[in-house]
C-alpha cells in the first residue's frame, strides 16, 4: 500500500534523519583515540569546538610530526597535505602517520577538518625498548623514504661500524653498531623513523607430512592431497637452511634425486652440504618422494613430503652447529632463488621478538612484493617462515614469521605412538 505524507511532514522526517546523522558523526568524533607506537601510547582527545577557540600562531617547521585523521585516510587529503608541503611517511595505528613537514604551521595542518591531533615525533619514539642505554649496541636503523642522500649519507658515517644497507621502496635499513652518544644522535635525526637491535636468527623445527597434507588412514600411502594429484609438480621452491645432503645434484639421496636445481651458499661458507641435518630434513619434509620404500615400525613411509613432485633450490645459510651466514641484505636470498626459477621460499628459523612486528619482519613483507628489484617490474615471491619455538602463549611468535605479507607455520599434533609431544 503506498502512503502519501505531506510536504511538511516529509521535510520534518528529512530534518530528523539529517540530524541523528550529525548527532552519530559528533559521537564518533568525540570518541577518545589513540595512537599505537611501538613504545607509547597517546590518547588524542577530540577536537572540540576547534573552530570557536582563539588561534595561537605557530611557526613553520621542519621535521617529522604525527599526524591522525578523523577517519581512514582519503587520496584527497593526502594530495591536500602535499599541496601544503606535507608528505605522509609512515602508517601508524589508528588513523595516524608519521609525517615529514617541510616549513609547514603544524596549527594550519591542526585546523583541517579531517585531521583530529598533530603532535611532534620525538627522538624516544624511534627507540626500541630492547635497545642498551649502556655499552656499544648492534642495530637495525629505519630510514625515512624522505631522507636525501646526503642525510643517507650523513648518517652512513655516525655509525661505528657499518655493517650494511639495504635498499627498500619504503625507506632504507642501516645495519651496525653505534656508542650511546651515536645511538642518541641518530634518534634525533629526521631523517630516521625506528632503531631496533640487530636480529638474531636461529633454527626451528618442522613436522610431518601426512598432518599437512591429510592423512586416509591406511599406512605407506601418500598424502590426500597428493592423491587428488596435488604433488607439487612444476613448482620450485627455495630452501634457506643448513644446506642438503652433500651438496650434490648429482650424487644426491634418492628421494630428492633429480629435482635439485640449484646450490647456493652464502658468507663464509664453502659449499652447499649439510653438516647440520636441519636443512635436509626441511627439504624432506618439503619434497622427499619416498623412493626408498623405507617403512617406519607402523608402516607409515620414511621420506614422504609434503610435494613429492617439487623441485627444490637450496640456499645454504646456517653452518655445521646453527649459527646464521645469511647476507647482510635479505634481497640477495629472493633474488637468487626467483632467478633460479623458485616462486616459493621455505625458512625454518628466525629470531624470538616476543611477537613485535620489526625491521626484518618489514624487510620480507616488501620482498614478498618485490624479490628482484634489478628486474624490470615486481617479481612476487611466496615467503614461509617458521611461528618459532616459544609457544604456546600470546606474544610468542618469531621474527619474519609475524609479518603480514608472509605465511607463518606453526606446529600441530602427532598420530605417532612414539610422540607425545612437539617443538612449538
Amino acid at each position: 500500500m503506498r502512503v502519501n505524507l505531506p510536504h511538511a511532514e516529509l521535510s520534518r522526517l528529512g530534518l530528523r534523519a539529517s540530524l541523528c546523522l550529525f548527532i552519530g558523526t559528533i559521537s564518533v568524533l568525540a570518541q577518545d583515540k589513540v595512537i599505537r607506537l611501538r613504545n607509547e601510547t597517546i590518547s588524542t582527545p577530540p577536537k572540540v569546538g576547534g573552530v570557536l577557540q582563539p588561534q595561537i600562531a605557530e611557526s613553520p617547521a621542519t621535521g617529522l610530526f604525527l599526524v591522525q585523521f578523523n577517519n581512514p585516510l582519503q587520496p584527497a587529503w593526502r594530495e591536500q597535505l602535499r599541496q601544503m608541503r606535507v608528505e605522509l611517511v609512515r602508517y601508524v595505528p589508528e588513523d595516524a602517520f608519521v609525517a615529514q613537514f617541510n616549513g609547514v604551521s603544524p596549527g594550519q595542518v591542526r585546523r583541517l577538518s579531517f585531521v583530529r591531533w598533530v603532535g611532534a615525533y620525538r627522538s624516544q619514539h624511534k627507540l626500541d625498548a630492547r635497545l642498551k642505554s649502556e655499552g656499544n649496541s648492534k642495530v637495525r636503523v629505519l630510514l625515512s623514504p624522505q631522507a636525501s642522500a646526503r642525510e643517507r649519507a650523513i648518517l652512513r658515517r655516525s655509525l661505528r661500524t657499518l655493517g650494511h644497507e639495504t635498499r627498500l621502496r619504503f625507506g632504507n635499513l642501516l645495519q651496525g653498531e653505534v656508542t650511546p652518544r651515536q645511538l642518541s644522535a641518530l634518534a634525533d635525526s629526521d631523517a630516521v623513523l625506528w632503531i631496533e637491535p640487530a636480529p638474531k636468527p636461529k633454527l626451528l623445527d618442522e613436522i610431518s607430512s601426512k598432518i599437512v597434507g591429510g592423512d586416509d588412514l591406511v599406512a605407506g600411502t601418500r598424502t590426500l592431497t597428493q592423491q587428488l594429484g596435488f604433488d607439487g609438480s612444476g613448482v620450485a621452491v627455495a630452501v634457506a637452511d643448513t644446506g642438503l645432503n652433500n651438496g650434490d645434484a648429482a650424487t644426491m639421496h634418492p628421494d630428492l634425486a633429480g629435482r635439485v636445481d640449484k646450490f647456493f651458499y652464502y658468507g663464509s661458507l664453502t659449499d652447499a652440504a649439510d653438516e647440520h641435518s636441519h636443512g635436509t630434513h626441511v627439504t624432506g619434509i618439503i619434497a622427499g618422494n619416498a623412493a626408498t620404500g623405507e617403512p617406519d615400525e607402523s608402516g607409515h613411509l620414511f621420506g614422504l613430503g609434503v610435494a613429492p613432485g617439487a623441485h627444490i633450490v637450496v640456499q645454504r645459510v646456517f653452518d655445521a652447529v646453527g649459527n646464521d651466514e645469511l647476507p647482510p641484505d635479505k634481497e640477495t636470498l629472493t633474488r637468487d632463488a626467483v632467478r633460479a626459477g623458485a616462486v616459493i621460499g621455505s625458512n625454518s628459523w628466525g629470531d624470538d621478538v616476543q611477537g613485535r612486528y620489526d625491521l626484518s619482519a618489514y624487510e620480507f613483507d616488501a620482498l614478498v612484493r618485490d624479490a628482484d628489484s634489478e628486474t624490470a617490474g615486481d617479481q612476487p615471491y611466496i615467503l614461509e617462515f617458521s611461528a618459532g619455538n616459544a609457544g604456546p602463549g600470546a606474544q610468542t611468535l618469531d621474527s619474519p614469521a609475524v609479518g603480514k605479507n608472509v605465511i607463518a607455520t606453526g606446529a600441530s599434533g602427532t598420530d605417532s605412538p612414539s610422540i607425545n609431544w612437539l617443538p612449538r
